[in-house]
């Protein structure tokens, strides 16, 4: 299911363009839900509740954290979230693809622009692989495989490090999450019986331990050196040819 987000101070403006999603939606995105926020604090601490939403359409001139400092705190954690800004201000435009924004439309818009940026939204959110988590009874998170540091196996559960920082506690065992990461983009290995390794996060390697980029230092078992520095260095030209 998509999850899209639309926040702007405008209410008006903010109706009209859940319509034009809806409107959209109907031509090829069966399942899907829209949220509605009037300001970037409500939205953020949505977010970080649930981190659940594919596409934010973002107003920039808002009162208190306005759409451009959101972008911004949403990125600097590393937040892959597909952005339109959608604002009344063409000067912005500039800064707002420095922030990756999929596209910058500027009020009034017209809907075959906005259709356009949604479109290109989705390609951009159905290009990065995730897995599907249990994290209690009941209840799963999305999380995207370019963002996973490492997993760790605790007793018969699983330790997920995120490149934001978050550690995910999921019920799935390390062997199972093993065997849905292979094949992925990211290319993950398992130096130790007790661990898993985004090769993409490596910082350094040495014979008795790996260090990854957010200073975890994760142990290499007797006999897994020569095989993780081959594997290591096949991936690094590969992703660099």
């Amino acid at each position: 299911m998509l999850h899209v987000a639309i926040c702007d101070d405008d209410k008006v403006l903010l109706k009209e363009l859940e319509r034009e999603v809806e409107l959209w939606a109907k031509e090829g995105q069966p399942a899907y839900t829209a949220e509605l926020f009037t300001t970037g604090d409500a939205f953020l601490f949505s977010w970080e509740e649930k981190r659940d939403i594919d596409i934010l359409l973002l107003d920039i001139e808002m009162p208190g954290m306005d759409g451009m400092e959101l972008a911004k705190r949403l990125r600097q954690r590393g937040e892959r979230i597909s952005i339109i800004f959608v604002t009344g201000n063409p000067d912005f435009a500039l800064e707002g693809y420095d922030l990756e924004a999929v596209s910058y439309l500027v009020k009034p818009v017209k809907r075959d622009r906005l259709r356009a940026a949604l479109d290109r939204a989705v390609r951009l959110s159905g290009s990065r692989e995730a897995l599907l988590v249990s994290v209690s009874a009941g209840e799963v998170e999305k999380v995207y495989v370019s963002d996973l540091f490492l997993l760790e196996s605790m007793d018969h559960e699983t330790v997920l490090s995120m490149r934001d920082g978050r550690r995910i506690i999921c019920k799935e065992p390390l062997r199972q999450l093993e065997q849905e990461l292979a094949g992925k983009q990211d290319v993950f290995f398992r130096p130790h019986r007790s661990y898993l390794i985004n090769l993409g996060f490596v910082e350094r390697i040495t014979r008795k331990d790996v260090q990854m980029e957010n200073g975890i230092l994760v142990p290499i078992a007797r006999g897994k050196w020569e095989e993780l520095s081959r594997v290591y260095m096949r991936y690094f030209r590969k992703k660099f040819s």
